[in-house]
């Protein structure tokens, strides 16, 4: 096998720190591209250009334009932006007719019993309130059940208008007409952008091409990475690296991982966005027709292309974290790179917060500070396996529930209903709070009541439903999780120090709790080292 020499390598590790330098600028001059908003999303991205303007420093640097060259890229980017500005703008103005049309008239007899049915809905949820605050007084529950039946009345006959006016003539028309002014604008962004890059290459010199493929990959990552739909979808690796900032030594070892990145993702986002652009058309027309089964296919093979894109950016990070000298470094790009792909699952919690000002209040004796070290290090090593199940229950149905909201939504406009399947998702997600609440609690338990005061009340997150009226079982969640607190869980720290057996805590019990701790008693119960202090 043939190593490059030392020279060579001296040589790529410049070229690397070229290459990040001239991301982060053009980072900084292109801005965001996502575009918002349901025409944007249901486009494919149709509605939002390229290349821009200030795009044109990137170019300069990239390429190493000529002067000459960068009048004539800077026309060319003029005349790009204003030809897609143009036609976008008739799209859009196309597309809002339409879709005005599709709301019907003021004096449209179905939109004003709509807009009745709502109102009369709204007095009966008042009703409905004013009864449940009323409580056992007589007759409310009879009241209650009453008003509910005509809220249900009221939903079903919505739910058939509803249907009704989807499936109008006037509607279908209306959602056919944007269909295809949909297809005719990715069309032309297509035609545009090729256009733009052959007249770009044309002025280009030889060695100038030489550099065109790298920037163009670029350029394609840019454009759409951001317009990922699911967790770890819209990394930019080479960003996450450039923002380390990291000695030539360390980039040289990651060189190999970043160009097969590189490569790799630029293909599959290429794929992607190629089958949407292709398929946009069977899609819009699954929706008019409510045709889910088609609909359904579409999505599945973007969900598979989508999770293509995700799957190379987490191998990407996981050889980049294996080539990492271990220590420090390692531990902090580990922990970067998930909260920027994952963020949902391990950003720091409010319970983290929590646990980290405890730790800085000033009044805390040291057994009491001990003790919450210790809560609060059990309390990462069940939150660290609890995030596992978040991220893998993310990896393997994220894709997959996207196509049952699809599903529903159909079904709803088709005038059918389908009970909501469990989410093991959000089923990861409840376990994790609940382990969370409980630790939470515990911690509560070892501060006094100005201390609890003093960090805005520590309250769980089932103590924050009930105070805005939302429905939940406390009790049930906080027994779900968090057993490597107090030994037994929340349960055996309630049986030592519950002792009139209500099942809360008074001050009395509290001040026992914090004695447990101040004469060396632990989190498992019993006599430990606590002590000596930690280590």
């Amino acid at each position: 096998m043939h190593f490059p020499s030392l020279k060579t390598m001296q040589v790529i590790a410049l070229a690397t720190v070229a290459t990040l330098s001239a991301f982060t600028i053009a980072q900084q001059t292109s801005g965001n591209r996502r575009g918002g908003g349901f025409t944007n999303m249901m486009s494919g991205g149709g509605m939002t250009p390229d290349y821009m303007l200030r795009d044109l420093q990137r170019f300069q640097l990239a390429l190493e334009l000529e002067d000459q060259q960068t009048i004539i890229v800077e026309q060319i980017l003029r005349d790009y932006d204003e030809l897609f500005r143009e036609c976008t703008e008739a799209s859009r103005e196309s597309m809002g007719n339409s879709f005005q049309s599709m709301r019907g008239s003021e004096d449209d007899p179905a939109r004003q019993r709509t807009q009745e049915l709502r109102d009369r809905s709204r007095q009966i949820r008042e009703k409905l309130e004013s009864a449940r605050n009323l409580g056992d007084e007589v007759g409310m529950n009879e009241l209650q059940e009453r008003l509910n039946g005509e809220l249900q009345s009221i939903r079903d006959e919505m739910q058939q208008a509803r249907t009704e006016q989807w499936q109008s003539p006037e509607r279908q028309a209306a959602f056919e007409e944007i269909a295809l002014l949909l297809q005719d604008q990715l069309r032309l962004k297509r035609q545009m952008r090729e256009e733009f890059e052959g007249d770009l290459v044309a002025i280009l010199t030889e060695d100038q091409q030489s550099l065109w493929p790298a920037l163009d990959r670029q350029l394609i990552r840019d454009r759409l990475l951001p317009r990922g739909r699911l967790s770890g979808e819209t990394v930019d690796v080479m960003s996450l690296v450039d923002q380390q900032e990291y000695e030539d030594e360390v980039l040289i070892t990651l060189l190999p991982v970043l160009q097969e990145w590189d490569e790799a993702v630029t293909s599959a986002l290429t794929a992607r966005d190629n089958h949407m652009v292709e398929n946009q058309g069977a899609l819009m027309s699954a929706m008019r027709t409510m045709d889910s089964n088609s609909g359904v296919d579409v999505m599945k093979t973007q969900g598979r292309l989508a999770e293509a894109v995700r799957d190379i950016n987490d191998n990407a990070v996981g050889n980049i974290i294996l080539l990492l000298p271990e220590g420090l470094i390692r531990e902090e790009f580990n922990s970067y790179a998930k909260e920027r792909g994952y963020p949902r699952i391990y950003r720091p919690t409010r319970t983290d917060r929590a646990f980290k000002a405890a730790m800085e209040l000033d009044d805390l004796e040291p057994d009491i500070l001990q003790a919450i070290n210790e809560l609060f290090d059990a309390l990462q090593i069940e939150m660290a396996y609890a995030n596992e199940q978040v991220l893998e229950a993310t990896h393997r149905w994220e894709s997959q529930e996207q196509i049952d909201r699809m599903n529903r939504f159909a079904q709803r406009m088709s005038g059918t209903n389908s009970e909501r399947p469990e989410s093991k998702i959000r089923k990861a997600e409840d376990n994790r709070r609940s382990i969370e609440d409980n630790y939470l609690e515990q911690l509560r338990m070892l501060l006094t009541p100005e201390q609890i005061e003093a960090l805005g009340g520590l309250q769980t997150r089932s103590e924050r439903n009930a105070e805005r009226g939302e429905r939940g079982n406390w009790s049930s969640d906080r027994d779900r999780g968090g057993n490597r607190g107090f030994e037994g869980g929340r349960e055996g720290f309630m049986n030592r120090f519950d002792t009139d057996g209500d099942g809360t805590i008074s001050e009395s019990e509290r001040e026992a709790i914090r004695n447990h701790f101040r004469n060396g008693g632990g989190l498992h119960g019993g006599q430990s080292d606590m002590g000596g202090g930690r280590p």
